[in-house]
């Protein structure tokens, strides 16, 4: 690949290379120059301007847990309708984890995720001027099709431009940002709900809406993808620059890149089948097992407990809502610890421990039938600490196990699995609160995590270290 002379500013080549030996050198190529590179300042960038969207992504997930004790009372829902309008917006997430994954591969990750987020947030902002349950779960369908879309190609953009060493932790500060969301939500419902009302979190969830709007302005598509399409011009422009910012943050070059230590790029076109072909058969299995068994509970979880404190414990709206933002507030130091540990201690051992610990919780929370709201607080708490470490590790993983060709439509069906777990858990939700109580809820819940760990111990790969294309041929 000719270098690119950013300091002349000379323009990328504009021609496409035809698939074949010359852009399978090309690809290892930008691969090995990615890969010897530190953090430079279009990571920290990149991490910073994706990550507000992700912000405002989890934000807007979590705003209609906190909305939820206020209109259930108001609009007189039964548990089976609060189910429902919670589960609305995952059913829409399922069409943007399918959607736009195809437009990442097919037109790049990044014009992908700016149309995902101003999606989700212009819908956010037709939520707030909703005045019913039909209605509401129309605007919340609307927008979970952005919110579907949004998360797994993010994932897979920010995957393709991470070095391999430090790829988890790198990874894990970016999806932080979806955490703060959750706690932004909490800290909006807190302090703002009960004085201007349910629609100010939705008017607040409108902001990705003008993140979307410059995001294309402000960062690179992403190399990996440019390259893998024939655009070595412009992946070369980007890696030069981002070199060129490695050399002025060290103080001298860098060294040679070894272009052997990357296996060659895959030459077969992308094939959905191929999810579940040959050695990808079995990491879609794991993999889709721990998005369904994670996000049934954790999601449940979330979107439920100050309905619960407020429907099952009778307390006031102001206090369901304060012991809801205690556990937001923890849930953020599990995901600042697992990005401090997770390149240390892999992937699989961490999935296994942490999804075991959190389904015991839960199991050790149904046995003891409490009825005291601070005792289902902690433990309730105490299992979505754990369950959420791996909900945001799942980020990390998923992209690493297939290549770059194919990488996004793997994220895709993870976040579409994700959305089913998520649109199916609240409504069963309802329907056991309903017909069995609030001790069979957390039993469920408790019970579903631990086959995921028991199915990544048995069937689960490790990938930490490992360059990308070494793990995925």
């Amino acid at each position: 690949m000719a270098q690119y002379n950013a300091a002349a500013g000379a323009p990328p080549r504009e021609q496409v290379i035809p698939e074949g030996p010359a852009r399978e050198r090309a690809q290892r190529e930008l691969a090995a120059r990615l890969e010897r590179l530190p953090t430079t300042a279009t990571h920290v960038k990149t991490r910073v301007v994706v990550g507000l969207a992700t912000f405002f992504d989890g934000f807007d997930a979590l705003a209609i847990a906190f909305v939820m004790p206020v209109i259930a009372g108001l609009w007189h829902l039964k548990p089976q309708e609060t189910g429902m309008l919670i589960s609305g917006a995952y059913v829409g997430q399922i069409v943007g984890a399918l959607f736009f994954p195809w437009v990442a591969e097919k037109f790049g990750r990044l014009r992908s995720v700016a149309y995902s987020a101003g999606l989700f947030g212009l819908a956010s902002l037709g939520c707030a001027f909703t005045f019913s349950m039909p209605s509401l779960l129309v605007a919340r369908f609307v927008q979970g099709c952005g919110l579907g879309g949004e998360v797994p190609v993010a994932s897979a953009y920010i995957n393709e431009i991470a070095p391999a060493p430090t790829r988890g932790r790198f990874f894990l500060m970016y999806e932080a940002s979806f955490a703060v969301g959750y706690l932004g939500a909490a800290t909006v419902g807190v302090f703002l709900i009960p004085s201007l009302g349910w629609q100010s979190i939705f008017v607040i969830g409108a902001l990705p809406a003008a993140v979307a709007a410059v995001m294309r302005m402000l960062l690179p598509e992403s190399p990996r993808w440019l390259v893998g399409k024939g655009r070595a011009g412009e992946a070369e422009a980007i890696v030069a620059r981002m070199e060129g910012e490695a050399e002025a943050k060290l103080g001298h070059a860098l060294e040679a890149p070894n272009v052997s230590a990357v296996p060659p790029p895959p030459t077969q076109k992308t094939r959905l089948r191929e999810l579940f072909a040959g050695p990808y058969l079995r990491r879609t299995g794991v993999v889709w097992t721990l998005w369904f068994c994670n996000f049934f509970a954790t999601q449940s979880l979330n979107t439920w407990l100050p309905t619960l404190y407020r429907t099952q414990f009778h307390l006031s709206v102001q206090q369901s809502l304060q012991l809801a933002f205690v556990g937001h507030f923890f849930s953020i130091g599990s995901v600042i610890v697992v990005a401090l540990l997770l390149d240390r201690t892999g992937r699989r051992i961490w999935f296994t421990g942490a999804m075991a610990i959190g389904g015991l919780i839960l199991i050790a929370l149904a046995a003891t039938g409490t009825r005291d709201a601070i005792l289902v607080m902690v433990l309730a708490t105490s299992a979505v600490v754990f369950l959420s470490t791996c909900s945001v590790s799942l980020y990390v993983y998923t992209p690493e196990l297939y290549p770059t060709r194919m990488r996004a439509l793997g994220c895709g069906g993870g976040a579409t699995v994700r959305n089913i777990a998520g649109s199916l858990g609240p409504t069963l939700l309802g329907i056991v609160l309903a017909t069995h109580g609030v001790s069979s809820v957390f039993l469920m819940l408790g019970v579903v995590p631990l086959v995921a760990a028991a199915v990544v111990a048995l069937f689960g790969i490790e990938t930490k270290g490992r360059v990308l294309e070494e793990i995925s041929p």
